[in-house]
C-alpha cells in the first residue's frame, strides 16, 4: 500500500504543479494584454475557391482595379479595331465623269495625293470638300464642278471628279508618253493624235504643264501648238 501511495503522489504532484503554472501564465497574459486572448482570427478571404467577399466590404487599397479577389476572373483587355486610313500602299483610282455626255473613265494608275496619306474616311471627305472650295486652275479650265469620294478602304480608294463642258468646247489633253507628246480627247479615254514632238525639246514650263496633263480648249489652240513645236 505504501508503494501505491508513493506512486500516486509521483503523478499527482507534477500534474498539480503544471495546472498551477498554466493558470498563472494565463492570469499574467490577461493582466498585461487584456482582451487579446478572446479575439477571433478573421479570415480575409474564403478558403473555398469560387466564393469571394463583396468589393464593398474591402478597404480602399483593396478596391484597386488591379486587385483580384479569390475566384474572381482576371479582366481581359479587348483591343479596339483600328480605323482604316490611307497609306502608301493604298490603291488610288481617279474616276473622271462628264456630266453632260454621261461618259466616265477610270485612271487606276493615278498618283495618290500626298495630302491624302494618313487620313481616315472622315478626314478624307473633309479634304475633298476643301478641294471643292478651291479647285486647281487646270481642273477649272476643264469644266470641273465637284469631287466626291466613291469608295474607301485601307486597300483601295476611289475618287470621282465631275466636269461639265459645252459641246464643241470640250478640248484636248496633251500628255507625255515615252518622251513624246500624245493628244487625248476630253475624256482621256481615247488617243486623238500621236505626235513626234519630244517633251524634253519643249520649254521647261511647257514640259511641266504636259507632265501634269496640259489642257487645250479647242482644235484651233491644239493646231497652233503643233505648228509651233513640230520640227
Amino acid at each position: 500500500m505504501k508503494f501505491v501511495k508513493r506512486l500516486s503522489l509521483f503523478f499527482i504532484y507534477p500534474l498539480t504543479m503544471f495546472a498551477l503554472g498554466f493558470a498563472s501564465n494565463m492570469a499574467i497574459m490577461e493582466f498585461f494584454y487584456p482582451g487579446e486572448q478572446n479575439i477571433p482570427v478573421k479570415q480575409d478571404y474564403p478558403a473555398v475557391l469560387g466564393t469571394s467577399p463583396a468589393r464593398d466590404d474591402l478597404s480602399d487599397s483593396q478596391k484597386d482595379e488591379n486587385f483580384l479577389l479569390p475566384g474572381e476572373p482576371k479582366p481581359v483587355e479587348v483591343a479596339m479595331s483600328e480605323e482604316p486610313v490611307v497609306n502608301a500602299n493604298t490603291h488610288y483610282v481617279l474616276e473622271r465623269y462628264d456630266a453632260i455626255s454621261g461618259e466616265s473613265s477610270e485612271d487606276d494608275e493615278a498618283l495618290m495625293p500626298d495630302k491624302f496619306i494618313g487620313l481616315n474616311r472622315e478626314k478624307l471627305v473633309d479634304e475633298i470638300e476643301e478641294y471643292n472650295r478651291n479647285p486647281s486652275l487646270t481642273d477649272l479650265e476643264q469644266g470641273f464642278t465637284y469631287m466626291e469620294l466613291v469608295s474607301f478602304s485601307a486597300g483601295r480608294v476611289v475618287v470621282r471628279k465631275s466636269y461639265e463642258l459645252e459641246e464643241g468646247e470640250k478640248g484636248f489633253f496633251l500628255l507625255n508618253e515615252n518622251h513624246y507628246v500624245v493628244v487625248y480627247d476630253h475624256s482621256l479615254s481615247n488617243v486623238y493624235m500621236d505626235t513626234e514632238i519630244l517633251v524634253e525639246n519643249l520649254p521647261e514650263d511647257l514640259q511641266e504643264e504636259i507632265l501634269n496633263m496640259k489642257f487645250v480648249e479647242d482644235e484651233k489652240e491644239l493646231y497652233q501648238f503643233l505648228e509651233t513645236y513640230t520640227s
